[in-house]
C-alpha cells in the first residue's frame, strides 16, 4: 500500500542496492536497447557532463525493497526543461497509488527549482501511464506508426517563446555537446519539425535524439544564444559527398548551426519539402543551390523534396 512507501529524490552517488536494484540497466528489461543501456550507466557512473540527472524511487518500507522510480534529467543550458523517463513500478504495487506519489514528487521537486517543462516518451499501448499523464497536465505531442509517443508537459506558448532567438543578441554555433540533448530532444518534439531530419534518420519517436543517435558518426553543429540551443544542423558524409540538414524555428538560427558544416564540406548537398520555406531559406544562404526536385514516398505519403547542392 502506498502508506508503506517512501519516496526519496536520489542523487549521485546512488546507494549501492538502488544500483543492484534498477531494472533499466538490465539487458532484460531493456531488450534491444543497448543504446539507451549505456546512457543510462553512465547517468548511475556520474558520467554526462552539463546534466543534473536523479531518480525520484520510493521504497517499500517493511521489506526495504525498491518497488518504483523515475528518472530526471535538467540540463545546466536550459533549467526551464526536465527530461522524464524510465518510469517503472513493480507490478505488486501498481494500481494503489505508488507511482502516482513517485510522479508528484518528481513534479513538485522540479516545480520548486524552477522546472517549467516537463517531457517524456512512452507507448500507446501503455494506456494507464498515458493516463496518469493525462491527469497530470502532460498532453500528446508527437506519434509514429510503431506506436511510440512523445508527451509534452509545458505553458502555452512556451516552446515558440523558447526557441525564437532575440533577433537584438547574436546567435553562435558549437559542437553539440551532452547539455545540448535536452533542449534538443524538446526543439524536435512537434509535428511542425520536419518529417525527417534527414542525415539523422529521425521520424515519429526517433526524434528522441539523446539515446537513439550516433552523436560520433558526422558533424553535428548546435546554434546557442546565451547558451540555449535553438536549432541543430548535422553533415554526414555518404557516396554522393556530405549530406547536411538542419532544423529550428528561425532561418537565422538554421543559418548559423548550418554554415560551419557547409563551408567545410565542398561536396555538401541537402534534400528539404519543397513546402518548408525556411529550411529552404537556411540552406540557400548557407551557399547551396536548387538542383532539381523529385518526389519521395515518406511514411506512406508522396512528398515533394528540393534537392540543393553547391
Amino acid at each position: 500500500m502506498p502508506d508503506q512507501c517512501t519516496v526519496h529524490v536520489l542523487e549521485y552517488p546512488y546507494p549501492d542496492d538502488f544500483i543492484a536494484w534498477y531494472p533499466y540497466t538490465k539487458p532484460d528489461q531493456m531488450s534491444g536497447s543497448d543504446d539507451w543501456r549505456r546512457w543510462l550507466q553512465r547517468v548511475i557512473d556520474g558520467d554526462v557532463p552539463g546534466l543534473r540527472d536523479r531518480f525520484v524511487a520510493a521504497r517499500h518500507t517493511p521489506t526495504g525493497q525498491w518497488v518504483g522510480v523515475v528518472w530526471a534529467s535538467v540540463s545546466e543550458t536550459c533549467p526551464e526543461i526536465a527530461h522524464f523517463g524510465w518510469f517503472y513500478t513493480d507490478p505488486e504495487r501498481q494500481g494503489v497509488g505508488v507511482g502516482g506519489r513517485i510522479i508528484e514528487t518528481y513534479l513538485n521537486t522540479l516545480a520548486a527549482e524552477g522546472v517549467r517543462v516537463v517531457m517524456l516518451p512512452t507507448q500507446l499501448s501503455n494506456e494507464r501511464a498515458i493516463g496518469m499523464y493525462y491527469r497530470r497536465g502532460w498532453q500528446l505531442s508527437i506519434t509514429d506508426p510503431q506506436g511510440g509517443v512523445w508527451m509534452v508537459r509545458e505553458p502555452r506558448d512556451f516552446y515558440g517563446e523558447y526557441f525564437t532567438p532575440d533577433p537584438a543578441r547574436p546567435v553562435r554555433a558549437g559542437e553539440a555537446t551532452a547539455a545540448d540533448y535536452v533542449a534538443l530532444d524538446y526543439l524536435l518534439s512537434r509535428p511542425a519539425a520536419p518529417i525527417r531530419l534527414l542525415p539523422l534518420g529521425l521520424s515519429g519517436g526517433r526524434r528522441f535524439l539523446s539515446f537513439c543517435h550516433d552523436w560520433d558518426t558526422g558533424v553535428h553543429m548546435v546554434a546557442r544564444q546565451q547558451g540555449r540551443p535553438v536549432a541543430i544542423a548535422v553533415g554526414m558524409p555518404g557516396g554522393e559527398g556530405v549530406q547536411v540538414d538542419t532544423f529550428g524555428l528561425t532561418a537565422r538560427a538554421m543559418l548559423t548551426a548550418l554554415r560551419p558544416i557547409v563551408e567545410q564540406a565542398p561536396n555538401a548537398w541537402s534534400l528539404i519539402a519543397a513546402s518548408d520555406m525556411r529550411r529552404r531559406e537556411a540552406v540557400e544562404a548557407a551557399g547551396l543551390r536548387l538542383q532539381k526536385t523529385l518526389t519521395q514516398t515518406i511514411a506512406g505519403a508522396p512528398m515533394s523534396l528540393c534537392r540543393y547542392g553547391v
